[in-house]
């Protein structure tokens, strides 16, 4: 995610494609629901395929595993599950944003009647500004002990601590004996702040197109804009740990560094966390 995209979706930009739509796999995609998932037409296939190289590098989905993705959109992951789960398995996808999951209904779901996608009314400033329930106030539509595999690509990274904890908790809940999730976020370690500064150092006098959290938020927690706080959320290495900790999680293999913050050598864009239940 760069400021250049989070300036366009806090202006709701919108131009004459966005009522157009985009053919593939055989379906008809809106093209403004592509943007609230995350990149465009030009981005959307690079973005499918690597996030199942990620999944098979981090936690690989088997044919028969139950997952949940926790911000699934317009059902970019869900529609390449499709052709990875068999019919023992399942996926369950859930957002914020009610057009995406309508259209996810009306033509996955209708395909695959092992997928199912479920509208949560959260409120949030830049997705779902009607919302009505908080984080708090919601329950993930999925029996205790039941899920192999929770997905969540970039949701981490625009919320906040007491959220994320109350997330956690639900995921200890639904997760089989070994069930894993797979989250990205935006991790504040040394090496992060340092290339950051180094870039700030480079150009001191341009206006940094990438992201460099300037603004403290709390406890451990930066944000990219002060007026769009949940647009781009970054943790210190301490406040990401305390948050696993109250979240009775733990990482179950070290974290995966992203390249987000000039880092080389690497192939994600974000930091990934592989997280297991802590054992009571």
């Amino acid at each position: 995610m760069t400021a250049m995209w989070l300036k366009k979706v806090f202006t709701k930009a919108k131009s004459e494609d966005d009522a157009n739509l985009f053919s593939y796999k055989g379906y008809e995609i809106p093209i403004d629901l592509m943007y609230m998932t995350g990149g465009g037409v030009e981005t959307w296939d690079e973005i499918s395929l690597g996030h199942q190289d990620q999944l098979r590098n981090y936690c690989a989905i088997e044919p028969d595993h139950n997952v949940l993705e926790v911000g699934c959109g317009v059902g970019r992951d869900a529609i390449q599950l499709t052709e990875q789960l068999s019919e023992d398995g399942s996926y369950a996808g859930v957002d914020i944003i009610k057009p995406s999951i309508e259209w996810c209904q009306q033509n996955i779901a209708a395909r695959y009647p092992n997928f199912s996608f479920h509208y949560l009314d959260i409120y949030s400033q830049i997705h779902n500004a009607g919302g009505n329930l908080k984080t708090t106030e919601v329950r993930l539509p999925a029996e205790d002990k039941s899920i192999d595999r929770i997905i969540l690509h970039s949701v981490f990274t625009h919320m906040f601590e007491d959220d994320i904890v109350y997330y956690l908790h639900d995921f200890a809940r639904v997760l089989k004996r070994g069930g894993k999730v797979f989250a990205s976020f935006f991790i504040l370690d040394d090496e992060a702040l340092s290339l950051l500064e180094q870039e700030k150092q480079k150009n001191p006098d341009s206006v940094f197109e990438g992201l460099d959290f300037e603004h403290e938020y709390g406890d451990g927690c930066f944000v990219q804009d002060l007026e769009h706080p949940e647009g781009a959320v970054a943790y210190t290495e301490e406040a990401f740990e305390r948050i696993l900790k109250k979240g009775k999680m733990k990482l179950a293999q070290p974290v995966g560094k992203g390249f987000w913050c000039g880092r080389e050598g690497v192939t994600d864009g974000q930091d990934i966390a592989i997280l297991e239940p802590v054992s009571e």
